[in-house]
């Protein structure tokens, strides 16, 4: 294949996968401006589309790294905020600025991360009984530290920097950056694929999976902590219990199954993009329509969600239906064509 033809073809798969948010887009467009709404296109819906797909975007990458190993962990929301509280705080009292703040968060999530995987290699117990544990533990230390107050900084233009267009974009491109190099250009990323798709195998053939699980988690530690990052520099945080961070982990998760599906067509990482950037389309548009928050936002999302997975389930044989429908409809033309021996 030439040249031409390789960038042909990756500018046709990345075009599939971009495809999804540009169709979200239009179809909320269409259904505003037939409800009397010709405000949904404007600065500032770009302005909230980027800020949140961002913040989804980081959460969403951390969530599925730990897919890609094979590894479902209740934890990662409870080391985000619990990163996000030490290190806002810690920042606070010192008279830091959100360099600082984001320094602080990489190295409390990713201490926090080591933690986990350690535990989660000694105890040997499952991974998901695992992180419930550590979220447990992590979630008690919010009522212990700082006198329970929590985190809240949103008002303080020092600190919330990169939680702001256009500086929030920094966090984005180095997360994004991270998780292409590891998963693409890393000998333990690339065995991530083994380890999910047969750990047993993938153990007898020499991989060591306790290294796998620990630089896995430092990694995804990283993610987390400009995750806690961006999360602090934009919400309240407040107390936790009763495993609510992984509530708030997991409401980013539907960006990733999402991202799984239309990634196919071109990298999982621009899927997952794609697909965050898409659900604020919708998002956005259903705040626009006065249903975006409370039981209308979560019967239409809910609708949604279940309607796309049902096609992405089927994709295979709606594709192999398409094929038949057009093998019969050029096989009748051929039919119909007169001779003109």
């Amino acid at each position: 294949m030439s040249m031409k033809s390789k960038i042909v073809n990756v500018l046709k798969r990345t075009g599939l996968t971009l495809a999804f948010p540009a169709l979200i887009f239009v179809v909320m467009l269409i259904i505003t401006l037939a409800n009397g709404i010709n405000y949904y296109v404007s600065g500032i819906m770009v302005r909230q589309v980027v800020t949140d797909a961002t913040l989804t975007t980081i959460i969403a990458l951390a969530i599925y790294l730990q897919f890609k190993n094979g590894r479902f962990d209740f934890s990662g929301g409870a080391t985000m905020i619990l990163s996000a509280i030490i290190a806002g705080n810690i920042t606070l009292q010192a008279g830091g600025n959100s360099v600082m703040f984001m320094v602080l968060s990489v190295l409390f999530a990713v201490v926090f991360s080591v933690l986990t995987a350690s535990v989660y290699i000694a105890s040997k117990v499952p991974v998901i009984i695992c992180t419930i544990g550590m979220t447990l533990l992590y979630e008690s230390l919010t009522y212990v530290l700082f006198d329970a107050e929590g985190l809240s900084i949103i008002s303080r233009v020092d600190m919330v920097l990169f939680g702001r267009v256009p500086y929030i974009f920094i966090p984005l491109v180095i997360v994004l950056a991270l998780f292409i190099f590891f998963t693409y250009f890393t000998t333990e990323g690339r065995r991530a694929k083994l380890l999910s798709g047969n750990q047993k195998v993938a153990v007898s053939i020499g991989i060591r999976e306790n290294k796998n699980v620990l630089i896995t988690y430092i990694v995804c530690g990283v993610i987390l902590g400009f995750g806690a990052l961006v999360y602090g520099s934009q919400q309240i945080i407040t107390t936790q219990s009763n495993l609510s961070t992984s509530s708030i982990l997991f409401s980013y998760i539907v960006p990733v199954f999402i991202g799984m599906f239309i990634g196919k067509a071109s990298v999982d990482a621009v899927g997952v993009v794609a697909a965050a950037v898409g659900m604020e389309f919708l998002n956005y548009g259903l705040d626009c329509l006065g249903v975006g928050a409370g039981g209308y936002q979560q019967i239409i999302f809910g609708m949604f969600m279940l309607a796309f997975y049902a096609f992405s389930a089927q994709a295979g044989n709606i594709k192999k239906l398409l094929n038949k429908v057009v093998a019969k409809f050029t096989k009748q033309e051929k039919k119909e064509l007169p001779d003109v021996r």
